[in-house]
């Protein structure tokens, strides 16, 4: 099944986003899943996943997955709303 995957690294630790055609895309973090999104299509970046950096911590860093997906699937990690891998807007 064809994927396409996204890492980067934050604060030690690991911040994975893949993709397939049938399991949609999935944010891990060390290596649990931690949300997913089902969508097929975004034609604007909009924000996909998200989650806390340190699970169930409202003061941990926020991860967020930015998608654009039509013909191809693009995207973009940020933490804390900044930049950090993936195709740049």
């Amino acid at each position: 099944m064809p994927q396409k995957e996204w890492t980067a690294q934050v604060k030690g630790h690991d911040i994975r986003v893949v993709n397939t055609w049938t399991g949609g895309i999935r944010l891990y973090i060390n290596g649990d899943c931690r949300d997913t999104n089902q969508g097929f299509f975004a034609l604007t970046w909009s924000r996909w996943l998200s989650a806390r950096l340190i699970q169930n911590d409202a003061n941990s860093d926020l991860i967020e997955v930015y998608v654009v997906a039509l013909f191809k699937v693009k995207a973009q990690i940020c933490v804390n709303g900044k930049y950090l891998a993936g195709e740049k807007v």
